[in-house]
Parts: C-alpha cells; sequence; structure tokens
C-alpha cells in the first residue's frame, strides 16, 4: 500500500496459528498465482471488519467524562485512621452545644423606643400641670365612697380634662404592654413584615382597638340607660370606670416604664408590682360598682349582666380576634 489510512477496528479478527509452510517456488507460475488470489481474499476479508474514519479532535464532553471518571476511581495517596490513632488515646470527642440564632426584639427598635420616651415625657408633664388633680383623685378614690352625689360633682368639676388626658395615656401604655408581652410571637403575625416598624404599628393598633371597645361601651351604656330609663346610672357607670381606670394608670406608670426600659429577659420584679397595681385596682372598681347598684336599690342580677355585657363581652371578643 502507498500509503497509511487510519481505522478502527470494531470486531477483532481470531488469531490464527501460523503454519509453517515452505515458500513457494518462483519458477511454477501456477502456484505464485495461486498465492496472489489467496492474499487478496485475506485483504478482503480483513476490509470487511475495518471501517475507515477521519481523525477528530477530542471533545470538551470527552475530556469532562475522561477526568470525572478519573476522580472516581478511589484514590491511594491517602489512608482512612481511626479519631484515637489521628488525635492520640487520651482524646476525648466533644459535643457542640446547639445555640440558637439571635433575632433582633422587635421591641428594641427605634420607633418602639420613641414611643416608649414619648410616653414618659407625657407622663412628666401630665404630672407637672395636673398634680393637684392627681392628688385630688387618689384621696377620693382611696377615703370617699361613690355615691351619685360626688359622681355628678367629679364629672362637673375641673378635672374632667384631666381624666381625659389620664385616659389616653393609659391606652397608650396599654398598647405598648401588649407588644412587650407577645414581642417572642410577633413573627407569626402580619407585623413581621415590618421588623423596624411593627411593634409601633401593633401598640397604636391596639390603643385603637381598645378606643373601639369604650365606643362601644359608651353605646351600649347609652341604649340601654334609654330603654330601662336608667340613663343616669350608666353615666355614672362610665365616669366610675374612667375614674378608677386613670387611677391605675396614675399609680402603674412609674413601675410600667421600668419595666418597659429593662431587657427582655429582666424586670420581673416590675412586672409583679404592675400585676398587683391591676388586681387592686380592679378589686376596688367591683366593690364601687356594686356600692353603686345597691344605693340605686337595683338587684345585684343586673350588676352580673352590666360586667358580662358591658366589660367582658367586648375584650373576650377582641382577644378572640386577635387569636384567631
Amino acid at each position: 500500500m502507498s500509503h497509511l489510512i487510519p481505522y478502527r477496528i470494531e470486531k477483532p479478527l481470531a488469531t490464527q496459528p501460523k503454519a509453517e509452510a515452505s515458500p513457494p517456488a518462483t519458477s511454477d507460475s501456477l502456484a505464485v498465482d495461486s498465492l496472489t488470489t489467496d492474499t487478496l481474499a485475506v485483504d478482503s476479508l480483513a476490509m470487511d471488519s475495518l471501517q475507515l474514519v477521519e481523525p477528530t479532535p477530542a471533545s470538551p464532553a470527552h475530556i469532562f467524562w475522561s477526568d470525572l471518571n478519573a476522580t472516581e476511581q478511589p484514590s491511594t495517596r491517602y489512608r482512612e485512621v481511626s479519631p484515637e490513632e489521628l488525635f492520640g488515646t487520651e482524646s476525648v470527642q466533644a459535643e457542640m452545644p446547639f445555640l440558637e440564632p439571635r433575632h433582633t426584639s422587635p421591641i428594641a427598635t427605634g420607633p418602639f423606643g420613641l414611643l416608649t420616651l414619648a410616653i414618659l415625657l407625657f407622663y412628666c408633664l401630665m404630672l407637672y400641670q395636673h398634680l393637684g388633680d392627681a392628688t385630688l383623685l387618689i384621696s377620693r378614690v382611696t377615703r370617699e365612697r361613690a355615691t351619685g352625689e360626688r359622681l355628678s360633682e367629679d364629672a362637673n368639676g375641673g378635672y374632667s380634662h384631666f381624666l381625659t388626658l389620664t385616659t389616653t395615656l393609659g391606652l397608650l401604655l396599654l398598647g405598648v404592654v401588649t407588644m412587650r408581652l407577645t414581642a417572642p410571637m410577633l413573627h407569626l403575625t402580619p407585623l413581621a413584615a415590618w421588623p423596624e416598624t411593627g411593634a409601633f404599628i401593633g401598640a397604636l393598633g391596639v390603643a385603637v382597638a381598645l378606643c373601639g371597645v369604650t365606643l362601644y361601651q359608651l353605646i351600649v351604656c347609652a341604649v340601654a340607660g334609654r330603654i330601662t330609663y336608667t340613663q343616669h346610672l350608666f353615666e355614672q357607670l362610665f365616669l366610675l370606670k374612667r375614674t378608677f381606670f386613670a387611677l391605675l394608670t396614675l399609680i402603674a406608670t412609674p413601675f410600667t416604664l421600668l419595666w418597659l426600659l429593662t431587657p427582655a429577659d429582666t424586670g420581673t420584679i416590675w412586672f409583679w408590682v404592675i400585676i398587683i397595681e391591676l388586681v387592686l385596682s380592679l378589686i376596688l372598681y367591683l366593690q364601687e360598682t356594686l356600692s353603686l347598684f345597691i344605693s340605686k336599690k337595683i338587684s345585684i342580677l343586673h350588676w352580673f349582666l352590666y360586667l358580662c355585657g358591658v366589660e367582658i363581652f367586648p375584650l373576650s371578643l377582641l382577644i378572640l380576634w386577635v387569636v384567631r
């Protein structure tokens, strides 16, 4: 053959044992012809099992699979050893403690802190301007009984504006306290979409919701008073509730602000002081309302109906709505 042809063997040919044969004689033309014919036959058989291909460069995919197959082979450069053999027989396996990821508390934000400081400033200014009214409120609640005559004088007295300011402060303070108590669960509420202002918006939302409860109580008292011709009684009851709410706000605000300004896991003593003040104010309020019903010669059953329909029902409905 005059030139080389690249080829790929698809099916290897079986090797035949070479038989020892003497070279044919050149003088015999018939033997030369038969040898040439046999050589052509062998070449034809070999060409049937060969396939002519053109040389192509190696593709990137082929190189990638070659490298991948090479990496799959176990390496003999490293040897697996036990921890005792690597670190020594006296080594001890230590367990890493699980540390929960620390998230920024929703109440440790700028807007919520500014709201708390605004409540503190509001409280100080209110005491500075209405210190005499605050002293009069505490003395009347703690020393005198809630009769109809005194409550009428209170309604026309000079500290009605003081009661309005104290009620507003108390509603804002309740909103802030609610956010402090529910801070670990705020990530489950829609307020989690506003990590910086969520607690601030929630505190204002609670204050607005409590204003709605107060409006509901006013409407119910007005309707019940007109139906039963006891409108004066319900006005006195509402004024009595404002008075004790103002008293609770007045005495509980300092301890509540101390509790709000402490870290999240501290301030337990201030929290229990607030609970004690709340329970005492609630007991005094129930005693005063009962005395008022008795002074008007009204059955105690109506007192229970008033507490359930006006005081307990709207708060329980609001709590149920928030939980759901």
